[in-house]
């Protein structure tokens, strides 16, 4: 009997920590990670891009993977590129000192359609109180009929200024093996309780219209670019990686 209790317990041991050494998204269901899960995933996940400079200027042929920058999350955008002769009274200077600011600010993209993202962020609701667990439940049941890609930065005031259907052209994702394009067929910000937008989602068809899948099993990369004023803010995804507990995760 005391073997068997001793084996018991040392199978207990190995399972906690197999279960604490591996990913959240893979080691245990979203109704149990902590605050520290929320984040890494956020932060670390092959679902996440954070702290991306927007770079020189458009060049939508032949451009290079984005390699990040060290800002810190959530910091105030510089503001030096604005202009002095643009009038901020006017919509025309709002706009371009808006664009100025927007250039020199770091982004983070998220592929947003992916049930860890979406787990990663109803849990956060969860966990500050503004989300039953119910409710999170309900809402991640649901499968988005569209890849989704969400862009936010420390300030969102050139998305406002320029409206949701001006980004339509802007932005798009580009298969590394096949080289195929494939451009949002909508584009929708998320606003706060005031009305600002916090973020910009973009729409990406799942079937071409032939009905092929527009991203095929076998692709090694997706480069996500996206057009802010005259620079341009570009990362990629790697499809093999973003993988949960179901399987694949797009």
């Amino acid at each position: 009997m005391r073997k068997k209790l001793f084996v018991g317990a040392a199978l207990l041991i190995a399972a906690t920590l197999a279960w604490a050494g591996g990913d959240p998204w893979k080691a245990k269901p979203f109704s149990q990670w902590t605050d520290k899960d929320v984040n890494d995933i956020l932060q670390n996940s092959p679902w996440s891009r954070p702290n991306i400079q927007a770079q020189g200027a458009w060049h939508p042929d032949g451009m290079s993977q984005a390699t990040g920058s060290t800002a810190t999350p959530g910091g105030a955008g510089d503001t030096s590129k604005a202009s002095s002769s643009a009038n901020p009274e006017t919509a025309a200077g709002l706009e371009k000192n808006a664009a100025a600011q927007a250039e020199t600010q770091t982004y983070t993209v998220f592929w947003w359609s992916s049930r860890t993202i979406r787990a990663a962020s109803f849990r956060r609701a969860v966990l500050k109180g503004t989300m039953t667990e119910a409710d999170a439940e309900k809402n991640l049941a649901g499968i988005p009929d569209d890849y989704m890609v969400l862009v936010q930065s420390p300030n969102m005031q050139y998305f406002q200024v320029k409206g949701e259907d001006t980004f339509m052209k802007d932005a798009w994702l580009q298969m590394k093996k096949s080289k195929e394009k494939v451009t949002p067929t909508k584009v929708g910000f998320l606003k706060g309780g005031d009305g600002s937008v916090t973020g910009v989602v973009f729409y990406f068809p799942k079937k071409s219209p032939n009905g092929e899948p527009t991203i095929a099993n076998d692709e090694k990369e997706i480069d996500f670019y996206f057009k802010i004023g005259g620079s341009k803010v570009l990362t990629a995804f790697d499809p093999r990686k973003m993988t949960d507990s179901q399987g694949e995760d797009l």
